[in-house]
């Protein structure tokens, strides 16, 4: 029999690796979802699920209850997650008198209570799960005859699962599918009834594939509703569950049942969706003296290399491009419209909808958008208020209508056209707006304003995640924007990388030998930190310790590079994937030692509260992310250009209203998400210290001036650094 401990930790790994960005938030009640399949995939009894996610709660619930007790003669109090730190920091031996005394006082020293003792009261059973309990099944669907039902205890766990998972989501769907999943789950449990013919079973079966869209994936183990559009997962989670899978068995062995790749399916909607002005309307800087100027003269874009110079434009009648587009505003608004992509996806769009794999909702909203679009063309003054109003109207109303339809289409489509959107209202709006032609241009999807006055690049992105809207950027690309030649190439994109080891340059920290690097390591971070006024968040012993952990991961990994470069292996697919293995036997014990020196109060100084924990994990703190924080928190902070961005974000709030923000950049790390992907594998060559704008900080302290000199943010100043 397993320790309780190897238990948890199985609990642990399943979970984190189910949730997207592998950290589990227990006030998120998808991943409290995702938890419960966790548990349930490694076979726990249920009454174990209910109690561990009770736990959970209870513990979220409870974590500002104040506790309050007596430490050398005086009254302390902290709250109740404070007392659960020091139970966990005593537990991993940091132990102190005072943190013993809060633990106690909270009643976290494994010391049973009287009171603990006598209340059971909230403890339930393995009856409780049965969710037959809650009647939720009892209402039959119309045309459902009032036959007894035969159900094994088996049957009756599984069919028990659905109900539940359909309870846990069901007040979110539209009145359609409340009664559509209802008529399904009733059909479920008609397959799953001893006392129902083999012919009521393949009606059953059949009507699911029919009305419900029911599919499977390639693995056979998820069951998808497919008319539900983006709650297409409502019975199996997003992992699939072992009831699920049966489900699909027993459905497969009665009619033929498709085959669903949503992966597929939501790619084929991103390639249609994607913007295409045409290649016969990119004008280079070679081709027209207007657009070379429009990219020479401003202190910004003359920052790009010369490769990524270039913009779609209007091509007027002698072959030159119509500049500026604030005076070509119809123009340049009928090409945007007209581009294929909108057309592309209606089209594919249907296909879908044929395959039963989408709700035809999604085409109707489309082909609404699409007809609006003209309308405006046709019917409403360019440039005027009211049109750019038209407009934003118009993909509001594709938003909301393809999240109706399809969550997880919607997101596919709109992260697409995110740009089209802002785009195609300032174009409206007369104002003068172009779209680079270099896909991989650096930190924006559009260039807004002319020669005279002041040219932004704007960042689109849609959805939101955590903190993260739409696909967080390259920090590499926002660094080549950096008025310091120097700090343009400081940062990489993985581990190992050659000229980036640790994530950052190597020219940095990367000495002849290890005891070089140490000492060139130690004075990176003091340069580096002291420039920006944070010279004192690491003592002299810690920034010791920092560098010798780093000093000693650099030549393990050049020591592994080596290796491999003597192996003769077959590709660079192959290459990394071994890299990766041999790193994996030494990562957690640098994990570790880094995680005894850099603390959350230290990640918190460098690069904001809001991003402590994508750099402190727990096992500790991955060495080339520490080295990509440090030079980051210089960075951002002393990176004039990321003034110059805008960073519209459209996504769904709280309250599920669509929202069109956009922010003005700043040279604070608190207002971005800053995370690290810190391994290369076969699927992305790319990462890095990876940043996502949202404006959620609180402004510097001390801000950095073009001269040098550091002043208060508060009074503006001038402070000794």
């Amino acid at each position: 029999m397993k320790h309780i401990s190897e238990i948890i930790e199985n609990i642990l790994v399943e979970w984190a690796y189910r949730v997207h960005d592998g950290m589990p938030n227990i006030k998120n009640a998808t991943h409290i979802q995702q938890l419960r399949e966790s548990m349930e995939e490694l076979n726990l009894p249920n009454k174990v699920i209910y109690q561990v996610i009770k736990n959970l709660l209870n513990e979220q619930d409870d974590e500002d209850e104040k506790i309050t007790f007596n430490h050398d003669g005086e009254k302390h109090t902290v709250t109740k997650k404070t007392a659960r730190q020091y139970a966990s920091d005593i537990n991993q031996g940091d132990d102190s008198e005072y943190k013993s005394a809060a633990v106690k006082a909270a009643n976290l020293d494994g010391k049973d209570t009287k009171k603990d003792k006598e209340d059971d009261s909230g403890k339930l059973g393995a009856d409780d799960f049965d969710t037959k309990k809650s009647g939720y099944l009892k209402k039959k669907s119309s045309g459902e005859s009032n036959r007894t039902q035969n159900l094994s205890d088996e049957n009756k766990k599984i069919v028990s699962d659905f109900e539940k998972r359909v309870q846990d989501r069901v007040e979110n769907l539209s009145d359609d599918k409340k009664t559509l999943v209802k008529d399904s789950l009733d059909k479920v449990a008609i397959i799953y009834d001893d006392n129902s013919s083999p012919e009521q079973k393949k009606e059953a079966a059949q009507w699911l594939v029919d009305n419900a869209g029911f599919s499977t994936n390639a693995n056979r183990k998820k069951a998808y509703l497919n008319k539900l559009g983006g709650d297409r997962k409502i019975i199996s989670g997003d992992a699939g569950t072992k009831k699920s899978a049966d489900l699909v068995n027993k459905v497969s062995e009665l009619v033929e049942l498709k085959t669903f790749d949503a992966k597929s399916v939501k790619q084929g909607f991103t390639t249609a969706a994607k913007p295409d002005l045409g290649n016969d309307n990119i004008v280079k800087p070679k081709d027209d003296g207007r657009v070379a100027d429009y990219f020479s003269n401003h202190p910004i874009l003359q920052k790009i290399r010369g490769g990524l110079h270039g913009m779609y434009g209007v091509i007027g009648e002698d072959g030159k491009i119509k500049m500026p587009s604030s005076e070509h505003s119809k123009d340049y608004l009928t090409q945007s419209f007209n581009n294929p992509a909108l057309q592309n996806t209606i089209d594919f769009a249907k296909k879908q909808v044929e395959s039963g794999n989408v709700d035809e909702g999604v085409v109707t909203t489309l082909e609404n958008h699409q007809n609006n679009l003209q309308n405006i063309l046709e019917n409403y003054e360019i440039p005027s208020n009211e049109a750019q109003q038209a407009i934003a109207d118009s993909y509001n109303d594709l938003m909301v209508g393809l999240h109706k339809s399809d969550s997880d289409i919607a997101n596919a489509i709109m992260k697409q056209i995110a740009e089209n959107n802002l785009y195609e209202q300032e174009l409206a709006n007369g104002e003068e707006v172009y779209l680079p032609s270099a896909g991989n241009f650096p930190a924006g999807d559009k260039i807004k304003g002319g020669t005279t006055e002041r040219v932004a690049l704007v960042s689109c992105k849609f959805g939101k995640s955590g903190r993260i809207y739409g696909c967080p950027a390259n920090s590499k690309t926002i660094c080549e924007l950096h008025q310091d030649e120097s700090k343009r190439n400081n940062q990489g994109q993985y581990l190992g990388e050659g000229g980036h080891t640790l994530l950052i340059n190597d020219n940095l920290i990367k000495g002849e030998n290890k005891e070089e690097t140490k000492e060139k390591t130690k004075g990176f971070i003091k340069k580096t930190l002291t420039e920006v006024g944070l010279s004192n968040v690491f003592s002299d012993d810690e920034i010791d310790e920092i560098s010798n952990i780093s000093s000693d991961y650099m030549e393990e990994i050049d020591n592994i590079k080596k290796e491999l470069d003597g192996m003769n292996l077959p590709d660079a697919s192959s290459y990394w994937k071994e890299f990766g293995k041999r790193v994996a036997k030494i990562e957690d014990e640098y994990k570790q030692r880094m995680g005894k020196v850099v603390t959350k109060e230290h990640a918190a100084a460098l690069i904001g509260e809001n991003n402590v924990p994508n750099l402190v994990q727990k096992g500790g703190v991955k060495v080339e992310s520490i080295m990509s924080a440090i030079e980051i928190a210089n960075n951002i902070r002393t990176n004039g250009s990321l003034l110059e961005l805008e960073h519209n974000k459209q996504y769904y709030d709280e309250n599920n209203k669509p929202k069109f923000v956009t922010d003005k950049g700043t040279q604070n790390p608190n207002d971005y998400s800053i995370t690290f992907r810190t391994k290369r594998t076969a699927g992305r060559t790319g990462g890095g210290c990876q940043l996502s704008f949202t404006g959620d900080g609180t402004p510097p302290k001390n801000n950095l001036q073009d001269d040098g000199s550091l002043t208060s943010g508060e009074t503006g100043k001038e402070i000794e650094a």
